[in-house]
């Protein structure tokens, strides 16, 4: 009875551990994609309707290096270009509705084409 109710206790803190680090993806057809001579990246998208931060051309910004935001400008353009959906990956809590604005906007975990 011991071992069933440590088994019991362990799957219930496995949960309840992996839940405090929801993450949440937007899928969304992205609008403008605009870098401004400050290196600042911000694309319009359908999933929020304003604008979202997501790198910065000229300098590392929450983790994410120039490399990376040169290869996803580069990936949403060619989105946009192709009318295709991008999706945006995020930790934490959160949705697409309510991502915060321009440079408060949080780091995506990873950015892609689908459809």
């Amino acid at each position: 009875m011991r071992k069933i109710k440590s088994l019991f206790i362990s799957i219930v803190l496995m949960f309840v551990s992996t839940s405090v680090f929801a993450a949440f993806n937007c899928e969304v057809e992205i609008k403008r994609v605009l870098v401004y001579a400050t290196g600042e990246v911000n694309i319009l998208h359908t999933g929020r309707n304003d604008y979202t931060f997501i790198c910065n051309a000229k300098g590392t910004w929450k983790g994410i290096d120039t490399v990376t935001c040169a290869l996803w400008v580069s990936m949403l353009q060619s989105t946009q270009n192709n009318n295709k959906k991008a999706i945006f990956y995020y930790s934490g809590s959160g949705t697409c509705a309510s991502l915060p604005t321009y440079s408060t906007s949080p780091a995506p975990v990873y950015i892609g084409t689908i459809k």
